[in-house]
Parts: structure tokens; C-alpha cells; sequence
């Protein structure tokens, strides 16, 4: 049983928002109804928390309920105004209908594996992701209301703040994501004593973000992405407005995450591997089809990132044509020993194998469309679904993409299940 209390602690599920729909109007068109959010942050170093509080303003009467599921070890303290009662495992939170505010603590520290972290608030810095901060929630309003989303965030002394969203007057950002309803904070943040250099690159703003003295290359990321950005934005259509990379040391998790409109990457990880693969492109690959892999698809999604994190590079010239197939020839030898392409888990040697398949359904598409269209469109179409990539998903835009199926390719590659 959950107690609503001081220490009351539940799970937030990651469910997809959801709104339900009302008879609409038949008379004339009225405008859309939209309500005001306040995502309210305060980050105290000394307790490793934040200070949550989500606050509906003017418009809030069409919110009828917004349902939630707190994980225990992170989240504490949760109060609001209003109806606050347990639902299905979780809380429903019925606002009043001037307006309310729902409260809780955040524990910033989260260790990834037992020695790193993918959550860190240290004496002078913190590192966190906006969807980790403020999980997914369910709301229920009436029909296509949207949300007015700002952050406030209030800091310890001497700290600032990275994030990627437009900045406002009074310490605000703008929140407005044009794919959803309800806009919540997202993404990679950095606060704290940082260093942080930005410019705009293919029409989007670039931050590259990190606590100051720990030998952040700021420059030479930035250089990476000057050149290698303008092939990035020629494969998926468009960029957003707003691109960060966040860089820490230990104890943050060695390697790379993606986030929406944002990346983590630890300082020591290279910009091009010693197999002129790229990490940070990598996980930006990741951030711009903002895709999950489903069922049989990690093979799909890890793939086309390592993929084109390569791809890239050879587009901008930032490699010359033979060290390219240098490293083709390398993917291929890696390939040989890759296993089953539709296991869950993708080591090395199976993206590898993804890779070398990618690269013939490439070929594929281009020969079946007399060289007009590639697996660039393939990815603009799964960019573009915003569901779950799974195997079956990804055969289904190749044939809108290639007008035919490849099957000849996938009986070949992917072991019969």
C-alpha cells in the first residue's frame, strides 16, 4: 500500500501520453484549448536532490487527471493540492480546477553499472536526463488540449545551466515539442560550474556542455560536428533548433547515451575509433530517429547507427575514400562472427553483421529505384513513425521506400525463427 505522506515513494511507468477525446463541437470552430505548465526545479548539491514541482496554470480546468508511477528509490516526499489517491499501482492526481501544484524530491545519483554513473549530482556539478527528472505521466483533458510548458530552475550559487531548450527571460525555458501534447522536460542537462561553447551549425544552435577542468575537448567536438552535421541534416530532412552534447569524467558512465536533442559522452571516449567509427555520432544518430527498438529490432536501431556513424564521416571527406573501405574491410572480418541478428542483446560482432546488411539493402533500395532513393529514406520513414523499430517495421519502409520487398536479403541474414 502506498502512504501519501512526507516519505511516500511510487513508480512512474513510461507509458505513452494519452488523451481522452470528447464529442466535438459541430457549431463553429473554436480555438484549441491549451494550459499553462510550470515544470518548477531546484537543485540542492548538499542532498543530491531536486526539488520538483509541477504546477498547472491558467487553462486547467480541461485537465480532469494526471496518473503516475514514482520508482520508490528515487522519487520521496510527494504531496499536491487536490485529489492525490492511489490507482492501479500507482497515483492519480485530480487537480483542482483553478490550477494546483504536485510536489516531490528527486535523488539525483543513479548508478548504471556498480562503479558509474548515468545520473550525478558532485559537489560542483550535475548531470541528468530532463525524462528522468520529470518521468512520463498519463493525463486525461478534453479533446486536443495541449500544454504551455516552461522550466524555472533555481540553482546553488556560482552554478548555471546547459540545456537544450530556448532560454527565457526569469531563468525559463521553453518546453514546446510540436510531436506532443503534453511537454515535459527532455533530454541531456548540465548544471553547475561548467564550461560550455556553442555555435550554429546547419541551422541548429550547438551547445557542447561539461563541468569546467576536467579536460573536455570542447573545440575539437565542435570541429567533429561542423563538418560531419550538414551530411547529418542532408540524411534526416531537418534538424532540430537545438542540439547538446554533454561531456563528463568519472565517475560518469564510460561510453555514450542518447537523449531527445541531446548526448552524453565521457570525456575519454575517442570522436573516431580506432575502426573510423564515430561514438558521439553514434549516439547522435540515435538522438534523430528518437526511436525505441521493439521486439527482434535492436539489430535495426544499433545498426543504423554505427552505420551512418561512419557513413557520415566518409560524406563530409572527414575520411578519405581508402581509409573508408579500410574500414569496411574491418566491419566485414568483425561481421563473420556475429550471431543471430534479432537477439536481444547486440554485441560488437552482430552489429557488425547489422552493418554489412544494412549496406546491402542500401545497394537494394538504390537498384530497384534507378539510384533515386536510399536507406537515408528508409530512415526518414522510420524517424518519422515515432513507434517501436522491430524487424517487421523496418521491412515495412523498406517496401514504401523501394516499392518491393527484399526478402531475398533478410532469408539470407536473419536466422528463421
Amino acid at each position: 500500500m502506498y502512504q501519501i505522506a512526507a516519505a511516500a515513494i511510487i513508480t512512474f511507468t513510461f507509458s505513452a501520453f494519452a488523451v481522452t477525446m470528447a464529442q466535438a463541437d459541430e457549431t463553429a470552430p473554436a480555438p484549441l484549448p491549451v494550459f499553462d505548465v510550470t515544470f518548477d526545479v531546484g537543485l540542492s548539491a548538499s542532498e543530491k536532490s531536486a526539488h520538483v514541482a509541477i504546477q498547472l496554470g491558467s487553462g486547467s480546468e480541461v485537465v480532469e487527471w494526471i496518473r503516475f508511477r514514482f520508482d520508490p528509490l528515487r522519487y520521496r516526499s510527494i504531496e499536491a493540492n487536490g485529489e492525490l489517491v492511489e490507482h492501479e499501482g500507482g497515483l492519480e492526481w485530480r487537480p483542482p480546477a483553478k490550477g494546483g501544484e504536485l510536489r516531490y524530491v528527486y535523488s539525483i545519483d543513479h548508478l548504471r553499472d556498480n562503479n558509474s554513473y548515468d545520473s550525478r549530482c558532485a559537489k560542483s556539478w550535475a548531470i541528468m536526463r530532463g525524462e528522468d527528472l520529470v518521468p512520463r505521466m498519463r493525463i486525461r483533458t478534453v479533446p486536443v488540449a495541449r500544454s504551455e510548458s516552461r522550466m524555472t530552475v533555481r540553482l546553488p550559487e556560482g552554478w548555471s545551466a546547459s540545456l537544450p531548450y530556448r532560454r527565457l527571460v526569469g531563468g525559463r525555458y521553453d518546453l514546446k515539442n510540436p510531436r506532443t501534447r503534453f511537454d515535459r522536460p527532455s533530454g541531456w542537462f548540465a548544471f553547475g560550474k561548467l564550461g560550455v561553447v556553442r555555435e550554429t551549425i546547419a541551422g541548429t544552435r550547438v551547445a557542447v556542455a561539461g563541468p569546467a577542468n576536467q579536460g573536455i575537448r570542447r573545440m575539437d567536438l565542435l570541429a567533429l560536428l561542423k563538418w560531419t552535421m550538414p551530411s547529418l541534416a542532408e540524411v534526416f530532412g531537418r534538424l532540430p533548433e537545438r542540439i547538446q552534447v554533454v561531456v563528463a569524467g568519472d565517475p560518469m558512465w564510460r561510453g555514450g547515451l542518447s537523449g531527445p536533442r541531446s548526448v552524453y559522452l565521457h570525456v575519454d571516449r575517442p570522436l573516431i575509433g580506432q575502426d573510423s567509427t564515430s561514438p558521439l555520432l553514434h549516439e547522435l544518430v540515435h538522438s534523430m530517429m528518437n526511436a525505441n527498438s521493439g521486439k527482434d529490432g535492436n539489430w535495426v536501431v544499433e545498426g543504423l547507427a554505427e552505420y551512418y556513424s561512419l557513413a557520415l564521416l566518409r560524406r563530409s571527406e572527414t575520411l578519405t575514400a581508402s581509409r573508408y573501405e579500410a574500414a569496411i574491410e574491418g566491419i566485414r572480418n568483425r561481421a563473420a562472427g556475429g550471431g543471430d541478428l534479432r537477439m536481444a542483446e547486440v554485441d560488437s560482432a552482430t552489429r557488425a553483421k547489422a552493418v554489412v546488411v544494412l549496406m546491402e539493402i542500401d545497394d537494394a533500395i538504390r537498384d530497384a529505384t534507378g539510384g533515386d532513393r536510399s536507406l537515408d529514406d528508409v530512415m526518414r520513414v522510420l524517424a518519422g513513425d515515432r513507434k517501436s523499430v522491430t524487424t517487421e517495421s523496418f521491412r515495412k519502409a523498406i517496401r514504401e521506400v523501394a516499392g518491393r520487398d527484399l526478402d531475398g536479403i533478410f532469408d539470407r541474414h536473419l536466422a528463421s525463427r
